[in-house]
């Protein structure tokens, strides 16, 4: 079924966010004809964020077309307690993400979000739509709030993960996610923008054989790393099922999600 829109967002400029453009859609939200009728209303505050990027400027949000795949078709077949999506921005997959996952009895939707100024106005917005009870905003460098969740639930695997941070970030963040037993059988990693801008290392890695990934491993461990840099080897043995699922960027760009699933631990 086909759901592509018929007025898509403004094309996306050379700088395309953090320039104020997020802090002036606040403004607009509280200055919209309909702000009370969004108090509680996930989807009046959803078409409000998709007016400003169709009218005024271009927003790197998810979007109606792959977040209608996601919270309509992805969200209802895998019924998570609990989802973690790397990367929330101004909110808008946390919203409608974090709606679908209440309608399907969800415990908690949890947005990991490096920038205060951003995770502040996802905040706002995530209050004014009445999700506090589910939604959970916290702020850093993704790869400490992954290692302070997995402190904080020391067993257990993420039921559903939503990737749609920095692109280079994907593999490696994937990867911790693996080490720190985050991800494993049981646990869907769907990855937003695989063709737009495109993340083929990271294609690669989640198609690539447990064999294969063995030998990258061995590979990158005779390489030495800097001291500084922070890299996974991930967890070679953990195999996926995935499907490419083709969609529309907001501007109407095609793109596409990467849909993961992890069935098991292969042993060699």
């Amino acid at each position: 079924m086909s759901h592509v829109q018929n007025n898509f967002y403004k094309p996306e400029e050379a700088i395309f966010h953090n320039d104020g453009r997020e802090e002036r859609l606040l403004e607009y939200i509280r200055a919209h004809p309909d702000y009370s009728k969004m108090q509680g209303s996930p989807e009046r505050i959803l078409a409000a964020i998709d007016e400003y990027g169709r009218s005024t400027d271009f927003l790197m949000n998810v979007g109606t077309e792959k977040g209608i795949i996601v919270a309509e078709d992805l969200i209802p077949k895998f019924e998570p307690d609990l989802m973690v999506e790397l990367g929330g921005y101004v909110g808008y997959s946390t919203i409608l993400f974090g709606a679908a996952l209440k309608k399907f009895n969800g415990r908690k939707y949890l947005s990991l979000e490096a920038s205060p100024k951003f995770a502040a106005i996802s905040g706002a917005l995530v209050e004014l739509a009445g999700l506090d009870d589910v939604v959970e905003i916290r702020v850093g460098p993704c790869r400490d709030s992954l290692r302070k969740l997995r402190q904080e639930y020391p067993t257990g695997v993420v039921d559903v993960f939503f990737i749609d941070h920095a692109k280079l970030e994907y593999v490696n963040d994937l990867k911790l996610c693996e080490e720190l037993g985050l991800v494993g059988p049981g646990t869907t990693v769907i990855a937003d923008n695989v063709i737009s801008p495109g993340v083929p290392d990271y294609l690669k890695y989640v198609q690539s054989s447990t064999k294969e990934k063995i030998a990258k491993v061995q590979d990158e461990k005779k390489s030495p790393i800097p001291e500084a840099t922070d890299k996974s080897l991930g967890n070679p043995y953990l195999v996926y099922e995935n499907t490419l699922i083709n969609s529309f960027e907001p501007t109407g760009e095609p793109d596409s999600l990467e849909v993961s699933q992890c069935v098991c631990i292969e042993s060699l």
